[in-house]
Formats: structure tokens, sequence, C-alpha cells
């Protein structure tokens, strides 16, 4: 296993990485906005549930597919980009009232939101190769480790990444559910803001879809 020190490099670069603004950060904190507590923390949840995919796929090597084949990289690319594009028009063409709704949401309606943050983040293959080079760099390579200690390794590392971020995104759900809640009373401010995190949501979708591995 790494040790200390490695581990709180690790750390460190874990919550550089949380703050760093991105689509998943942006989904959660509009569906907290507009859903509450309950909402971003569904979003959250499928979040975290694509990074497990991301994580194991770099465990056991399966995100090196994406460089191997160009066109497979391109493809989740492409529909990661019509995904965050179908979201962004989606929140511009928003219709009805502007309050937020008081009632618990339906069973649907929370699976819809999880599968949203879940397809957000599974989506990005940026994230794939992220992993694959961001893990391996905190593995020990103590003389000796063989190929189930390098995979268990970065598995524990992806598990303390995942919860980490899941930790943020929790923090970050609060603190915009409380601002949506202000918003709520003031509808041309909360219209705007749709607006504004729809256009943000298609600056990614474009921003995805140019991307370079």
């Amino acid at each position: 296993m790494p040790d200390i020190h490695t581990l709180m490099l690790f750390a460190g670069a874990s919550l550089v990485l949380y703050i760093s603004p991105g689509p998943d950060m942006l989904h959660v904190a509009n569906r907290a906005m507009a859903d509450g507590i309950r909402g971003g923390m569904l979003a959250a949840l499928g979040v975290s549930a694509g990074l497990v995919v991301h994580m194991l796929a770099a465990a056991f090597g399966l995100a090196a597919v994406l460089v191997i084949w160009p066109i497979a990289f391109t493809l989740v690319k492409w529909l990661g980009a019509a995904y965050l594009l179908y979201l962004g028009v989606t929140a511009l063409m928003g219709r009805g009232s502007a309050a937020r709704p008081t009632g618990g949401m339906a069973r649907a309606g929370s699976w819809r939101l999880f599968r949203q943050g879940f397809l957000v983040n599974l989506l990005n293959p940026k994230i794939a190769l992220f992993f694959m080079a961001f893990l391996p760099q905190f593995a020990s390579q103590a003389p000796g480790a063989n190929g189930v200690d390098q995979t268990l390794q970065i598995l524990i590392l992806g598990a303390l990444f995942n919860t980490g971020s899941l930790v943020w995104l929790g923090i970050q759900t609060v603190t915009f559910a409380r601002i949506g809640r202000w918003l709520s009373a003031r509808p041309r401010i909360l219209l705007w803001q749709r607006r504004v995190s729809g256009v943000l949501l298609i600056a990614l979708a474009g921003r995805l879809a140019v991307a370079e591995r």
C-alpha cells in the first residue's frame, strides 16, 4: 500500500480536483436548486455510480480501450456531448412555474435524477482517461508487487477518491439547495439562473465535443 506521505499527496491532489468546475458539479448544483437536497443527492449518487464504473475500468485496464481504439473515445465523447446538449436545451426550454415543487418526488422522478447524474459522468471519456493516468501514480511500486497488488491499490485509491467526491458533492448539494429555496421566492432571478445553467451546459457540451485524448 502507498505510504502516508503518498496518501497525503493523493488527498491534496484529489481536493483540487473536487473543487474544479465541471459537468458533474454544475449538474448536481442545478438539481439541488431545482429539487432540493433530495434531488441534489440523487444526482450526486448517480455521479458517484459513474465514477465507480470509471474506477473499475482503470483498475482492470478496460479504460485503455479508449486509447487503443480512437473510435471508441470519439463515440463516447459525442454521446456525452449530446447528452449535455440535451440537458442544456431542456433547461433553456423549461416552461411553467419557476417555483420549486413543494411535495415529495415520485419514484420515477428519483430514478430519473439518479440516471441523469450517472450518464453525465459515465459519458465523459476524459474521466476514464484521467482515472487511468491519475490513480496508478499513487499506487506503490515496491519491488515484488504484482499485478493483483497494483489492481487492489487502484481500487482502494479509487474508492477513497469516490468517497471524497461524494462528500464534496453533498456539501455542494446542501449549499445550493438553500440557494434554490431563496430563488424560489424570486421567479425572475430563478428563470435567469436556469437560462445561465442551460447555456453553461451547452458550452460544456461543445468543449467535450472538441476534446482530444
